[in-house]
């Protein structure tokens, strides 16, 4: 691998310096600014000196020393731009409630969660996102695990099926075993894909009988499985999920059905362990209508849209 197109998961620097980048949109070395850059970084994200100088030694910029070739000054007011323009791309839901809770729609390379009750908008939803990325002339790959979103509903909504079908590779989930597969996988897939679209990811949790512990193990490794190929290839994620009905006391704390004034609330299914935080968006669709623009939205995370 050239030692400008390096990913920066692969170097020694501390994860919170990692997550910094990534959440400025740098991914490989060749993305850093070519200047005395190591001060800039420092002023504008908040790295350490250390992991700083680690970035640009390991970059090892070649100058033959003519004018044609002599590195360019920039700037912390380019830098921030710079940052700014990776993150301006976004993608429409085609939901405007969604959009505008969004800032203008999903960023290239953000995850969105969409979790609701059966009936909700979530999957349309997810569809709409996969229309957006066929449009942009982008590739996906939709994962199925529940029936929901099989290409007959895609072509329902595409004005060029010839396109959808030349975009899109599906692939139909039928159990726990098979999702875990399909994880331990992804980061390996030969084929390349710019949107990772995921129906229902909770389902085949439903029916399998997990210890805690067990669970949690799973749960992290999709994290893992999820993060590597949304930091290593920019690929954007969304996925829908079940709720679920969780007592919680009068003071905050989980209660059961013999807690005093328990009362149920209705939670995302698989919590926000398996999903990488620092860029995910969390949505609660409600039904409070028939059509996307009636339906209820509640951002759960993060508090301020904004990767």
């Amino acid at each position: 691998m050239d030692a400008q197109s390096q990913h920066l998961f692969s170097l020694p620097i501390p994860p919170s310096t990692l997550a910094a980048l990534t959440k400025a949109g740098y991914e490989t070395l060749d993305d850093l600014p070519q200047s005395d850059s190591a001060n800039q970084l420092i002023d504008v994200l908040n790295i350490p000196l250390g992991a700083s100088q680690t970035l640009y030694s390991s970059s090892q910029r070649p100058n033959s020393g003519g004018p044609g070739n002599l590195p360019s000054t920039q700037t912390a007011a380019s830098l921030i731009g710079s940052i700014s323009k990776r993150k301006s791309r976004r993608f429409t839901t085609h939901c405007p409630p969604l959009d505008a809770l969004l800032d203008g729609g999903l960023p290239e390379g953000g995850i969105l969660e969409l979790s609701g009750p059966p009936g909700s908008s979530k999957e349309r939803i997810l569809l709409n996102m996969v229309r957006s990325f066929v449009e942009a002339g982008r590739t996906v790959l939709l994962v199925d695990c529940q029936d929901m979103c099989e290409p007959c509903h895609l072509d329902e909504l595409m004005t060029d099926n010839s396109s959808a079908r030349r975009l899109v590779s599906y692939l139909k989930i039928g159990s726990l075993t098979e999702l875990m597969m399909f994880i331990n996988n992804l980061s390996s897939c030969n084929d390349s894909f710019d949107l990772l679209a995921i129906s229902c990811i909770s389902y085949p949790f439903q029916n399998a009988r997990l210890t805690k512990s067990a669970r949690n193990y799973i749960l992290e490794k999709i994290k893992q499985a999820l993060t590597k190929v949304n930091i290593s290839q920019n690929v954007t994620i969304v996925v829908t999920s079940q709720l679920v009905t969780k007592l919680v006391n009068i003071d905050g704390t989980t209660g059961n059905f013999d807690s005093v004034g328990a009362k149920g609330v209705m939670v995302p299914a698989l919590g926000h362990v398996y999903l990488p935080s620092a860029k995910a968006f969390r949505v609660l669709v409600a039904l409070n209508g028939p059509t996307l623009d009636t339906g209820s939205f509640r951002l759960l995370a993060p508090l301020k849209p904004g990767l």
